[in-house]
């Protein structure tokens, strides 16, 4: 009988503690993607100053520590840098980007289509 009140104490807390790995692995995965950032900015040879100011939502902290484990990857395996593309002018966008901003178009007049043909009745 003493078991069963254990376990009936035990298996809310069990619950309870069952979320902390999400909310760790939250916050883990946003420490890797900052990583991965900077990791990337230091192979395309871009300055971290620059990388900081392309990617402000990221931690600072993280692109900095991927930099640095990229640059001394790079130097132990003697790794050349390779070359950034070209920086996207203001006003125009990527082929890429343009077909992205098509579809999302697309998507809001189909979802708009229904609520206009009610309204219109």
């Amino acid at each position: 009988m003493k078991s069963v009140k254990i376990f009936a104490l035990l298996l809310p807390l069990m619950f309870v503690l069952s979320g902390c790995d999400q909310v760790l692995e939250l916050v883990n995965k946003q420490k890797a993607n900052g990583k991965a950032v900077g990791a990337s900015c230091r192979h395309s040879g871009r300055s971290l100053e620059d990388c900081y100011r392309r990617n402000a939502r990221v931690a600072k902290a993280d692109i900095y520590a991927g930099w640095k484990e990229m640059n001394e990857y790079m130097q132990a395996k003697k790794i050349t840098e390779v070359a950034p593309p070209p920086d996207v002018k203001t006003g125009s966008l990527s082929p890429i980007a343009e077909i992205d901003l098509d579809a999302k178009a697309s998507a809001v007049e189909e979802a708009s289509a229904p609520v206009a043909a009610k309204t219109a009745k």
